[in-house]
């Protein structure tokens, strides 16, 4: 099959009815040509065509302009649903999300058919799995990274047939591949040492106890005594030991710090062990080396930073989640093993956790926007270092580097964007309504020095998973699902305020919502406490979406919903895993937080009061391409997150495997 061109708004109607066109390619192979050079991909996670497309037409992007005119710039059609995990997942296997098993942020364990509990759910990319210990306290397991991502990597393919690859900070890609003949290191999907993906400590004196009993999304507060002088002691909880049971005082080993302070010059110091580091208030501390003896013969080693946010009448003082040593590292996160090492060699120590950027403690004013758009700062400037040197060292037939900065910056900063938004704030706007653009500046700098680099036959191809746009209202499914009757419950208090699904009367329960964009049928024989008949299913589902399609809110006569996908849009080896709905909610709607974690709401419609203002996450995928860009003329004009990986073996001259789905683009 072969696209025909396409203007913007044909190609958006396309992928709109994308299930259809999700097998493309599949089932024929393509066979091996002639090489005609390297291969350099440079992804930016979440960036808005848009909003791209306006800079480049105002001079603000002059390296992006430069391929746009040299090559293609065209939106690149994203996954159902556009997230992150499902989109780089598809960019990384070349398939739908039925070929890869990635569909939403959380996923549903449905339990075993007759157990005791209904559904639960669970982290929907991965895990690390604890090192556990004879009883002599020697290792038995180290550390261990679990993906349930299926299909390879198209650049495995290249490396089985003898190229060689840098894939550098790739999302989602971890674990790593078991590279013959390259190098890689794992980014977004690297847990912390605690096994979350990021939970940061606010260090603090004049904490009570109902403030350290608090329940923090993504943090822990820690009380500081300094006793009337200047030094305190605090134990601080690392990696889950499993000698222990969850709630025992030890489930967590612990590790000592020091804080020592000059509250008249706003400095100090934090030592753990011989370990210690400066602080000054404002600033970045440099990285402090952690240790965690989980036994006699076993210890973890992690690392983690500071930001001294009040250093005078009142320490508070915010620490970074405590990661991976890359010179020690808790489980792998690269391959061969030893490349994180000699990069900590090479750099000193470096962030390995995979959410690079702390969102939970901007959220909850533990770090300013300043502190945060610094270490947006530093850790691009590092990501866009390493790439540049690999480049250099040369070595690689395929090099492939990623950022996640213009995602991380979308969501939380386009309440300064957005004048309709609840969070907006016009003095505030002043500062920061143009934040997006500044980190888009720095890739279009990036793109420069990465072009200056190349050689006149390397092609390039650059792209972003998904677009971007503000959320204003959230809607709660569930509480739809309740007042319909498709839901029932047992316990509302505990649906309300516990979530993960509890307070279900899974006996009379038909269909439930769980995950960022996800909604499941109580499915007799696949859930733990199904009851709707398989033979039912289709057309329960085919009700429910009717239904829910006509949502409109209230208060303003809007339509909720633009589209609603089902299990019939996926294929593939893992389509049977897939949601039974996919939500394509409607220009600032997004699910509330609380129905992603499994609640059920009091209120249907909520306004969005949280500086996670920006989304993509379960918005119609029609309306939100990705960004590509090529430095070479595109005979493809509606290319797909699909097509990258085909587009690059073909060019490196190697065989495509059969149930690769994209198409070549240049």
């Amino acid at each position: 099959m072969t696209r025909k061109r396409m203007t913007r708004r044909s190609f958006l109607a396309t992928t709109a009815s994308a299930g259809a066109a999700f097998a493309l390619g599949a089932g024929r192979a393509k066979a091996a040509g002639k090489s005609t050079g390297r291969v350099v991909i440079l992804g930016f996670d979440g960036m808005e065509p848009g909003i791209v497309g306006e800079m480049m037409d105002r001079g603000n992007l002059p390296n992006l302009a430069k391929l746009r005119t040299q090559g293609v710039f065209a939106p690149l059609g994203s996954t159902i649903p556009p997230q992150s995990p499902v989109a780089w997942s598809s960019f990384t296997t070349c398939k739908n999300p039925g070929g890869h098993n990635i569909y939403d942020f959380i996923r549903r364990n449905p339990g075993t058919p007759g157990g005791r509990s209904g559904p639960m759910p669970a982290v929907g990319t991965g895990e690390v799995k604890h090192p556990e210990f004879n009883s002599d306290g020697g290792l038995k397991t180290p550390a261990t990274p679990v993906d349930y991502r299926t299909g390879a990597s198209f650049w495995s393919v290249a490396d089985a047939q003898g190229k060689r690859c840098k894939i550098l900070n790739v999302p989602f890609a971890y674990p790593g591949d078991t590279m013959k003949h390259g190098v890689q290191l794992s980014a977004l999907g690297v847990p912390d040492l605690r096994g979350t993906t990021s939970t940061f400590i606010t260090l603090a004196e004049g904490l009570g106890p109902n403030e350290v009993a608090a329940r923090l999304s993504g943090g822990k507060n820690m009380a500081l005594d300094f006793n009337g002088g200047d030094t305190a002691k605090v134990r601080v909880p690392g990696p889950r030991n499993k000698q222990y049971r969850f709630r025992d005082p030890n489930a967590y080993t612990k590790t000592d710090l020091t804080i020592s302070v000059d509250r008249a010059s706003g400095r100090g110091r934090i030592s753990s062990g011989s370990q210690k580091v400066e602080i000054k208030l404002g600033e970045w501390s440099e990285w402090l080396h952690l240790e965690y003896p989980m036994t006699p013969s076993y210890t973890a080693y992690g690392i983690t930073r500071f930001y001294p946010l009040e250093m005078g009448d009142k320490i508070r003082i915010y620490m970074a989640a405590q990661q991976y040593d890359p010179a020690r590292p808790y489980a792998p996160i690269s391959s061969p093993g030893d490349y994180a090492n000699d990069l900590a060699g090479r750099y000193g120590p470096f962030k390995t956790i995979g959410w690079a950027f702390d969102t939970h403690a901007l959220r909850q004013d533990a770090l300013t926007e300043e502190a945060f758009l610094r270490d947006v700062e530093q850790t691009m400037a590092w990501r866009e270092r390493l790439t540049l040197d690999e480049i250099d060292r040369g070595d690689f037939d395929l090099l492939i580097s990623a950022w996640t900065a213009t995602d991380r910056v979308g969501h939380m900063f386009w309440r300064y964007r957005d004048e309709k938004h609840p969070l907006y704030n016009p003095e505030m706007a002043k500062k920061y309504g143009k934040t997006l653009e500044k980190v888009y500046q720095v890739c279009d700098r990036i793109t420069g020095n990465v072009m200056a680099k190349l050689r006149e036959d390397d092609l390039v191809m650059i792209l972003s998973d998904h677009g971007f746009e503000s959320w204003r209202t959230a809607f709660d499914p569930n509480n739809w699902l309740v007042e319909h009757g498709y839901l029932k419950l047992s316990n509302p208090t505990l649906a309300r305020d516990r979530g993960f699904l509890l307070g279900i009367d899974w006996a009379n329960t038909q269909v439930y919502a769980v995950g960022l964009s996800s909604m499941y049928i109580n499915m007799a024989g696949r859930e733990s406490k199904g009851i709707v008949k398989r033979g039912d299913a289709k057309n329960l589902v085919a009700k429910v979406r009717d239904e829910m399609l006509g949502i409109t809110n209230p208060a303003t006569g809007e339509k909720v919903l633009d589209n609603i996908y089902t299990f019939e849009n996926f294929t593939g080896e893992s389509a049977a895993n897939a949601p039974d709905f996919s939500m394509g909610y409607a220009r600032y709607y997004q699910a509330a937080k609380s129905a992603a974690k499994g609640a059920v709401s009091d209120k249907r419609f909520t306004p969005n009061l949280d500086k996670w203002s920006g989304e993509h996450a379960a918005a119609d995928v029609a309306r939100l391409p990705g960004v590509f860009f090529c430095n070479r003329k595109a005979q493809n004009t509606a290319p797909n997150i699909r097509d990258l990986g085909v587009t690059a073996l073909r060019h490196l001259g190697v065989d495509v495997p059969a149930d690769f789905e994209g198409e070549v683009i240049v």
